[in-house]
Parts: structure tokens; sequence; C-alpha cells
């Protein structure tokens, strides 16, 4: 069984992680403010691939951040993931903006998810920068 490496909580790639999962939790709360049977969060459209990809990163940024916490080292798969991730979320942040402009939509929730969404883009790209040594961890 691998100790638990508390160091991780110290470095840069540790906090990102930890904002990711946090923001990602409050977009999901924020997109799925009205749950009408998943219909709000989860129905074919621009809000809910976005919602889908925020769920879906959010849970497998809790997965990565438990193996890290185990000293599982595992480097190839988070580069490659944060590339995918990078590339995702800036198709989701022009998403959000699209929507926000041809809806006009002026709640706060939508807003304040397309910042949100913004803020953790640019947390994967840190992370991207970190992990190929762009940016010091």
């Amino acid at each position: 069984m691998a100790g638990l490496n508390t160091a991780y909580l110290q470095t840069n790639r540790g906090v990102i992680k930890l904002l990711e999962i946090i923001f990602g939790f409050i977009v999901c709360s924020l997109l799925c403010v009205y749950w009408y049977g998943g219909r709000t969060c989860f129905y074919e459209g621009r809000i809910g691939f976005v919602s889908g990809l925020n769920f879906i990163i959010v849970i497998i940024n809790v997965v990565l951040f438990v193996l890290n916490l185990l000293s599982v080292e595992n480097y190839k798969m988070e580069r490659i993931y944060s590339v995918v991730g990078t590339v995702l979320f800036i198709i989701a942040f022009a998403i959000m903006i699209w929507v926000l402009i041809q809806y006009d939509f002026h709640y706060g929730q939508y807003i304040a998810s397309t910042i949100l969404i913004g803020i953790i883009m640019g947390l994967f790209i840190w992370d991207y920068q970190i992990l190929h040594g762009q940016a010091f961890n």
C-alpha cells in the first residue's frame, strides 16, 4: 500500500487539481440549478455538452487527485489528460460565450458558470505547462 503523499498538496499541481475539483462542483451546481429529471443538465444541446463535460472532468480530477495523494506515478496519462482537458475546456468556454450572446441570457448562474469555466480552462493550461516543463511546480 502506498503511503499518503501530503507534500502533493503543497505543490502547484496539488493546488490546481484541488481548485479544479472545487470549481467543477460549483459549475455543476450552477448549470443544474433547475433540475427537471436531468433535462436542464444533460439534455442534448450546448449547455448539455458543457455540463456533461464538466461532470466527467470532475470525476476524473477526483480520481487523479486521490492517485497523486497515494504517490501513484502516472505522468504520461496526466500529460495526455491535460492536453485533452485543455482543448475540451477551450471548446466549452467558447460554447458558453456563444450561448450567452445568442440567447441573450442574463441569468447569473450562466454568467458565473462561464467565468468559472474560463478559470478552469486557465488552470488546465497552467497544469499543462507544469507537466511539460514550461512552468514551475
